[in-house]
């Protein structure tokens, strides 16, 4: 007889058990929960039952924290949930034991875990998130109604592009913004070559300001199976200061108190981190490190001279986290190695990739891909098309 081995569940459950047939994609204006529990897409099933097998390892009376943070509607709150969740289900696959919110003597604030390690000291791991983003479109209610409106039309098989979308102060009328894009579209297209339309720029009187571009289907009559893009809203500045500011939340948290290594995982929304940016978060920029147009910033650890938060022992970086990603093994992780830490740390997190300052030089072990440590076997993005 051959016997079905199903993943245990928690005894709390964060989605719904119903009976799903929406196909349709994610609105800009929805948040993930809303979307991960309607959805049918094959990959968003896999993604619930990656959330709720990771959740039954966790504690039983930590579940229910856990699926309200996941359930509340506030992205931040869904985000840090995962994140910990991640943090849990690494940590326990390198035969690491968790201890949720541990007293600390001297404070009455609680870190996330203490982490007991197989033949290396014990160590503090706290949880932080970095919601800033500093590519693509920036996101607002209003914009994100007309976003998710262009994206359900159809203008004969034209991709509209997105130039230019600022806000006004009140919602704008939808049906006049398709007709105004209907009516250039018909008065242009037939016989036209060009390879693509200008929609003149629509501006009200209450701070509207859209730009769009429709580009007509193939020569062949085949059209994009994409209906709206939109370019980036400028230059990239990179987002160096918004992880700082986050560690700097956690960095003295516990001002002398801890007697163990101390590490802070971030995790930022930002998808388009460089290691770089990692670098100049911790270590500042300046001429001397090549930074762009001799600008100079403060990293968190500051310098040889002037060392700051020498009791951070480490920190891990975490990007693109999301429950698709992770089982699509599309989310980067690594860890920086605090060369001035009063206590270094060592153990089971530098099997991820590992920067280490060697003889004045930031030095990278290449370690493992967060999913190979979470024992993930990457799937086809297909699932979630």
């Amino acid at each position: 007889m051959l016997l079905m081995m199903w993943p245990r569940m928690p005894t709390a459950s964060v989605f719904d058990t119903i009976r799903r047939t929406d196909l349709s994609g994610k609105k800009r204006r929805e948040q993930t929960f809303a979307y991960l529990n309607r959805s049918a897409r094959r990959g968003y099933a896999v993604s619930r039952l990656l959330i709720e097998t990771w959740l039954s390892r966790v504690p039983a009376p930590l579940q229910v924290d856990f699926c309200t943070r996941f359930r509340c509607g506030r992205e931040a709150d869904f985000t840090s949930a995962l994140q910990e969740l991640t943090l849990h289900e690494l940590l326990m696959r390198q035969g690491c034991k968790l201890v949720f919110h541990p007293n600390v003597s001297g404070t009455t604030k609680l870190p996330d875990f203490r982490v007991e390690q197989p033949g290396k000291p014990d160590f503090i791991l706290e949880a932080c998130t970095s919601l800033a983003i500093w590519s693509g479109p920036k996101s607002n209610p209003r914009a994100n109604r007309i976003r998710d409106f262009l994206n359900g039309l159809d203008f004969g098989g034209h991709l509209i592009c997105i130039d230019e979308l600022t806000a006004g102060s009140r919602d704008l009328p939808q049906r006049t913004l398709e007709r105004h894009i209907a009516n250039v579209i018909g008065r242009t297209a037939v016989g036209y070559t060009a390879e693509s339309i200008t929609i003149p720029p629509l501006v009200t009187a209450d701070g509207w300001t859209i730009r769009l571009t429709a580009f007509p289907p193939m020569p062949d009559g085949t059209c994009s199976s994409i209906k709206m893009m939109e370019a980036s809203d400028g230059p990239r500045n990179g987002p160096s200061y918004p992880l700082r500011s986050a560690l700097e939340k956690k960095g003295g948290r516990y001002g002398d108190q801890l007697a163990m290594p101390y590490v802070i995982a971030v995790n930022s929304s930002e998808t388009m981190l460089t290691f770089r940016d990692l670098e100049e978060t911790l270590f500042g920029a300046g001429p001397e490190a090549g930074a762009m147009d001799g600008r100079t910033s403060r990293g968190f650890w500051g310098t040889t001279l002037t060392p700051n938060y020498r009791r951070v022992s480490a920190v891990m970086f975490t990007w693109n986290l999301w429950p698709a990603t992770l089982l699509m093994g599309e989310v980067y992780a690594c860890l920086f190695l605090n060369p001035w830490a009063e206590q270094p740390y060592e153990g089971a997190l530098t099997n991820l990739p590992t920067f280490r300052s060697e003889n004045g030089t930031l030095r990278k072990y290449s370690g493992m891909p967060l999913h190979t440590l979470l024992k993930l076997r990457p799937r086809d993005n297909a699932m979630w098309s």
